[in-house]
């Protein structure tokens, strides 16, 4: 007898709950009256009632010719939208159109660079044998990048060695030195043996310098792949599962999901407002889009707003295809597995935009910085004394030696200072474009018919 009256219970609690999923009411607030609306709820997502209003089951759903025209629609605007921003890098540092607003030119080498996406043709004319990519890389020595931003340390190098060494040959090497000379002399004659022991530290300090700039590289790197891979899986599963029950919220999460890889971009590489809103307005300038347009350019991150809005939009979609479905049939759809894939896709694009913010947001502590700087400036100002107390005794042979070592140490310096900066250096336009395109061909590509 109790168990029966249990059953019966519980038969219509759970009654009672589904009722409450059906009408998209939180059990919390199901009879609370309404709040009036307050400064802190205006920047909340559009309230997006043409999907919760819209018919969505297949007798009272979008005809198809309507449906052929948003498809077409998105079409056209995905090829504006590679024509204001095209995929192709510059050639090199005098390109005459650089497609790419917040690529600084001066980091771009005239031969193969990281700056721009590999092909086989790249990967060929880097691949040669040793003798030739030796010579190729020392005829376009005059060109390049690194070498011309640490050409004035390099030249304050060996004027100051210049100068070290001729007091030398004018006081130092003479037969009758002064006695203060004389102690100098002796002094470093002492200090060099002392002296040629930091050149290996300073290397490792170099090395360890370089190696941490670039695992931020190659983890940066890898966050953008992840997410143009994480935008062609989740454009695909919105094509195979959310449009056949409402197109116009698959639609225009596909819109929202070409425009992540172009506002993180702009955020990333600090482009001005201009720039998000020609790239804003071409995905969302249809005039049934203007609230999304405006609430999307009032959102203080765009690019967690924009995730968050596919979610809202995926969320609200599916809940009315169950409630439509629920008033003509006795056994509503679910969707719950449905929503899960969309969730976890999302949640993955979202990871690659909270890996990119930390890695912009931080980077190796500059006190690690400040001090291989000193040490750098001590080494070189000292370099030519160690030359000279060594037993070089012209004026060419100290100035050589000293242009040459810092040549290759500043170098090294300067070339883990540019990778430390990683979005600077990354082919992001290339990378957004190939998110913007991988989504748009998932989801308007239209498959084969399977046959029975």
């Amino acid at each position: 007898m109790m168990g029966s009256k249990l059953t019966g219970w519980s038969l219509i609690i759970s009654r009672w709950l589904i009722f409450i999923r059906l009408i998209d009411v939180p059990c919390a607030s199901a009879f609370a009256p309404p709040r009036p609306q307050s400064l802190r709820h205006r920047n909340r997502p559009p309230t997006f009632t043409r999907l919760q209003l819209q018919p969505l089951s297949d007798s009272s759903d979008c005809s198809a010719d309507e449906n052929v025209m948003n498809i077409n629609k998105l079409k056209q605007d995905l090829n504006d939208l590679s024509e204001l921003r095209p995929p192709k890098p510059p050639t090199g540092l005098w390109a005459q159109r650089n497609p790419d607003c917040s690529l600084p030119l001066a980091i771009v080498s005239a031969g193969s660079s990281y700056t721009r996406i590999w092909t086989h043709q790249t990967w060929s004319e880097h691949s040669y044998p040793p003798h030739v990519r030796y010579v190729r890389h020392l005829k376009r020595w005059h060109v390049s990048t690194t070498a011309r931003k640490i050409l004035p340390s390099v030249a304050f190098a060996c004027a100051w060695s210049i100068l070290l060494s001729s007091f030398a040959k004018i006081f130092y090497w003479s037969e009758n030195p002064i006695l203060p000379l004389k102690v100098a002399k002796k002094a470093a004659e002492w200090s060099a043996p002392t002296f040629s022991f930091l050149s290996a530290p300073l290397a490792l300090l170099l090395t360890l310098r370089a190696n941490a700039s670039m695992a931020r590289l190659l983890e940066a790197r890898g966050a953008w792949g992840r997410l143009v891979l994480g935008t062609r899986t989740l454009s695909s599963v919105l094509k195979t599962y959310l449009y056949p029950v409402h197109p116009n919220g698959a639609v225009l999460s596909v819109r929202y999901l070409t425009l992540l890889g172009w506002l993180l971009k702009a955020q990333l590489r600090g482009e001005d407002e201009d720039s998000q809103q020609q790239v804003a307005r071409l995905m969302l300038g249809e005039p049934q889009y203007n609230e999304e347009y405006e609430w999307l350019m009032g959102q203080p991150k765009r690019t967690v707003a924009l995730t968050s809005r596919i979610r809202n939009i995926c969320a609200v979609a599916l809940a009315s295809s169950i409630a439509s479905s629920a008033n003509h049939t006795d056994n509503p759809l679910d969707h719950t597995a449905t929503q899960l894939l969309i969730d976890e896709r999302i949640r993955e694009l979202e990871s690659c935009v909270g890996i990119c913010e930390r890695l912009f947001g931080s980077t190796i502590p500059p006190t690690y910085s400040r001090h291989l700087s000193r040490v750098m400036s001590l080494w070189i100002l000292l370099l030519p004394v160690s030359l000279i107390s060594s037993g070089v005794s012209t004026v060419a042979g100290v100035a050589c030696a000293t242009t040459v070592a810092a040549y290759v140490f500043i170098g090294l310096d300067e070339v883990g200072m540019e990778i430390e900066n990683v979005f600077q250096i990354m082919p992001m336009q290339q990378l957004a474009a190939a998110a913007q395109k991988d989504a748009g061909d998932q989801f308007v590509s239209e498959m084969p018919t399977l046959t029975k």
